[in-house]
């Protein structure tokens, strides 16, 4: 399925920015479905990651990861996590694309896309 991963990078969020009210759910979807093995701020560190084994950090991952590629993770699984298509429809998956980004650190005028790094070695 590596031909669908590369197709799903090129898939742009179709959503527009998250308003106040749906911004607040995606934080709420994420808290119920993500933060119990990625923890509340994505640095997987929830409250399940140590039995589960293999989780991995969101904001390390993310900032070198397209939108594409997080919804498609969401959908399909990856690694040690299975699909959320059946918790989590289109929508909710894509507000909650938006609020992972909002958990990334904040990038530098001066990073870029071609360094990916940068944003992992802020820590």
């Amino acid at each position: 399925s590596n031909g669908l991963l590369n197709l799903s990078n090129l898939v742009k969020n179709p959503l527009p920015p998250l308003s106040k009210a749906d911004s607040a759910e995606a934080g709420r979807l994420f808290n119920i479905n993500c933060a119990v093995c990625h923890g509340a701020k994505g640095e997987a560190n929830g409250p399940v990651a140590a039995k589960i084994g293999g989780v991995k950090s969101i904001i390390a991952l993310s900032p070198t990861y397209s939108d594409g590629r997080i919804f498609h993770v969401m959908a399909y699984g990856q690694g040690n996590m299975g699909s959320y298509a059946s918790q989590l429809d289109r929508k909710q998956r894509w507000m909650i694309v938006q609020y992972i980004r909002t958990l990334e650190p904040k990038k530098d005028a001066t990073a870029t896309a071609a360094k990916p790094d940068s944003a992992v070695a802020k820590k």
